[in-house]
């Protein structure tokens, strides 16, 4: 066992050690509060020691700032240095002589509680947080798993103070999830919708999509219609729907749960054993009662409990929003993935509890964070579709790298071969067959 030993303990110290040594080293390990005075020469020069805070030269030592000891939320302005791996410097003290030589768990601790969000005031036009204000952005560091490689930067050092150290290996996996705002392209809508849809087409002389909605509305196949095929190509257990069920905004879809195809779809998905996920509608992310309606109309639908979100255009807002999905019954969140790039958004590739730092206290919700998305890597980055599985294929590589959950964010429409997203079919393909070559198996 690693023994911890600090001059005071904290919910914050609790936290980020467990993300340290249980979810992503595997270390046994126990924290020992001793007073600021403490006499290392007690210690039993056979433990393996990491002393944090404190200093001696027989023992692997991290040096400690106040960050973690704090109860509320004060203003941080952490310098970045970046010369071995992205370094979070919290005070102007240099710590040369320890073992490692910042506080790398409070430089963590900041990054995947998103501590600088809850004192942002800088949005876009939807509410988002914005993503290019951040410290990681402005540092150029955004797109690497810095928490994953403070652990195995960690994990070298203590290996070389103390060899015989034992720890877990995680196992790469990957999960496929799709939002599903609009169902189909053509189907399931009212006369009025349809006609007046393909009276702009003809009148824009958009030939083929006028042909294309004919043939549909005489019963071919819906372009956006591609649920059997994702559900020939991806085993059940690694695929995830999130559906939008409300209409509260432009925003939303225009199917929701009254429309009985839309039910009968959604019912198809969850009785084919797929997990199936709440996409609140886009002004619910400030609004409790909306979450929990439409958790709970889902709910209705499928006959089972729903465990899972994801926002709707990925809005949250802290602590908020995910203080909002508990009160629903949500276990599991996947709203965090880059919105104008693709990365690690809170700095790790793994699953993990969410911190409310305004209760100052760890939660029961897990953070599943989504490193890419259909629409980010189109719109917002402008990718061909070669660029765009390029861009993924390098992001597997790094989760693979350290043993993380790869979780991507397609759209059935990007499936469609149409409009903007013709020839990205490929890119899901590839991504899949990459995946599977990668994990051994599909």
């Amino acid at each position: 066992m690693l023994r911890i030993y600090s001059i005071s303990d904290s919910p914050r110290l609790r936290y980020i050690v467990k993300i340290f040594f249980d979810t992503i080293l595997g270390i046994d390990y126990g924290i020992v509060v001793v007073p600021e005075d403490f006499d290392t020469q007690k210690i039993n020069a056979r433990d393996k020691v990491l002393l944090y805070g404190l200093f001696s030269p027989a023992f692997f030592s991290v040096p400690g700032e106040p960050l973690l000891f704090e109860e509320i939320i004060n203003q941080q302005h952490p310098v970045i240095q970046t010369v071995e791996i992205p370094k979070l410097i919290f005070g102007n003290r240099g710590f040369s002589e320890y073992s490692i030589d910042f506080d790398i768990f409070s430089g963590a601790f900041y990054l995947i509680t998103q501590y600088e969000y809850y004192q942002s005031l800088s949005f876009d036009p939807h509410g988002r947080y914005d993503e290019n204000s951040g410290i990681a952005y402005k540092n150029g560091f955004h797109n690497q798993p810095v928490i994953d490689i403070y652990a195995a930067y960690l994990w070298k050092a203590l290996k070389t103070k103390y060899p015989d150290i034992r720890r877990k290996e995680n196992n790469f996996d990957y999960k496929i999830t799709f939002d599903i705002d609009t169902p189909y392209l053509y189907r399931c809508k009212s006369l009025f919708l349809s006609f007046g849809s393909l009276f702009k087409s003809i009148v824009k002389l958009k030939v083929q999509s006028a042909l294309q909605q004919i043939k549909t509305l005489s019963g071919g196949k819906d372009p956006y219609d591609v649920y059997d095929y994702i559900l020939e190509r991806i085993p059940k257990d690694k695929l995830l729907f999130f559906f939008l069920i409300n209409r509260n905004s432009t925003h939303d879809g225009r199917h929701t749960f009254k429309n009985k195809d839309y039910r009968r779809l959604i019912r198809k998905i969850s009785q084919a054993g797929i997990e199936v996920g709440i996409h609140p509608s886009y002004n619910s992310f400030m609004n409790r009662d909306m979450i929990v309606s439409e958790t709970r109309e889902l709910e209705k639908i499928i006959e089972k409990q729903v465990d899972s979100s994801r926002m709707h255009f990925l809005k949250y807002r802290l602590p908020q929003t995910f203080d909002y999905l508990q009160q629903a019954g949500i276990s599991d969140d996947y709203t965090l993935c880059p919105i104008h790039d693709t990365g690690f958004k809170t700095f790790i590739s793994m699953p993990y509890c969410w911190f409310d730092l305004e209760q100052n206290s760890e939660t029961s919700l897990k953070i599943h964070p989504t490193l890419a998305m259909d629409r980010s890597l189109e719109q917002y980055m402008h990718l061909s579709p070669m660029d765009a599985l390029d861009k993924i294929k390098k992001l597997i590589d790094i989760t693979y790298l350290h043993n993380g959950i790869f979780t991507i964010l397609f759209h059935n429409n990007s499936l469609s071969e149409t409009s903007e997203w013709k020839g990205w079919k490929m890119v899901f393909e590839n991504t899949i067959m990459y995946l599977s070559a990668k994990k051994g198996k599909i």
